[in-house]
């Protein structure tokens, strides 16, 4: 799979493997570019839009998928030779990755990772649109930023796709949100109101006794429902959500970095670009730069 850069778009490729290919297209014009590639049946196809919006045509545009600024697309159908197909619309940008099936399994194999998405793949259709959450945003936006010698290029761009499965796949398996500490169904569904009044105001939290006399659920089993749950305890996961809103604030580019650390809650910015570090792997002001 080769494309060519045109009037309308910039195109990076990057062939890792026989199996592996990446690719980003800016489409930075205000008219549509249209590709139309032969992908055959071995290959499963992953679509990031980061910007703007892009159409799958498929069966000769009789069916399309639209899909929109910050949202993903898998796609595989292990039956049938799908060609892509697809209108890139003005002022847009998507990252594409098309690798084989059979090295999306040896991967997963090779690691003795188990995963339900990852073992129905050879046997149906489907597709997968999800939001682009933050942490695989860094990673895209790591993987066009990349300036690195070409002798480095490949492993730089294994690891950044590894990482991005990782994120991708195990984000999909906590959505899933099974509880087995939690046998009682009443309770569960608890602790999943809990997350959802928290979300409604995360900048100015309750505290844990507060939590508890609202809803009548002793300390113990809200602490370990929580993390059984998402994954992580009640204040790791308002973080979360604090520095989700700060990269958004970020990506706006209308305050100042020590403005966005004060509105989500830190009296020392410094306090909030290590959080961000840690989370993000870069300083607030590397991923502003990052985003240009």
């Amino acid at each position: 799979m080769e494309l060519k850069n045109t009037h309308k778009s910039k195109i990076t490729e990057h062939k890792l493997s026989t199996d592996i290919y990446i690719a980003q297209i800016d489409n930075f014009t205000e008219s549509t570019e249209s590709i139309l590639k032969g992908i055959d049946k071995r290959y499963i196809q992953f679509y990031f839009c980061t910007k703007g919006s892009l159409t799958f045509n498929f069966n000769n545009g009789i069916y399309k998928i639209n899909l929109h600024e910050n949202k993903s697309f898998l796609f595989y159908y292990p039956t049938l030779d799908i060609p892509l197909s697809l209108n890139i619309n003005a002022e847009s940008k998507v990252y594409i990755i098309v690798l084989s099936i059979q090295k999306l399994h040896e991967l997963f194999a090779e690691y003795k990772i188990q995963n339900d998405l990852i073992s129905s793949m050879n046997k149906e259709k489907f597709y997968i649109e999800r939001d682009i959450f933050p942490a695989l945003k860094i990673v895209l936006n790591q993987i066009e930023q990349m300036k690195l010698s070409p002798q480095f290029q490949n492993l730089f761009l294994i690891g950044k796709l590894y990482e991005l499965f990782t994120l991708y796949f195990s984000e999909i398996e906590n959505e899933n949100e099974h509880c087995p500490f939690l046998n009682d169904e009443k309770e569960s569904k608890q602790i999943k109101e809990i997350k959802d009044y928290l979300v409604a105001d995360y900048k100015n939290p309750p505290t844990i006794k507060q939590l508890c006399e609202k809803f009548s659920i002793s300390e113990y089993h809200l602490k370990e429902g929580f993390k059984e749950i998402y994954g992580t305890t009640i204040y790791g996961y308002l973080l979360d959500k604090k520095l989700e809103y700060a990269l958004h604030k970020l990506e706006e580019k209308k305050q100042k970095v020590k403005d966005i650390s004060f509105e989500i809650g830190y009296e020392n910015p410094s306090h909030f670009i290590s959080a961000f570090k840690k989370k993000y792997g870069v300083t607030p002001k590397q991923y502003i730069k990052q985003s240009e």
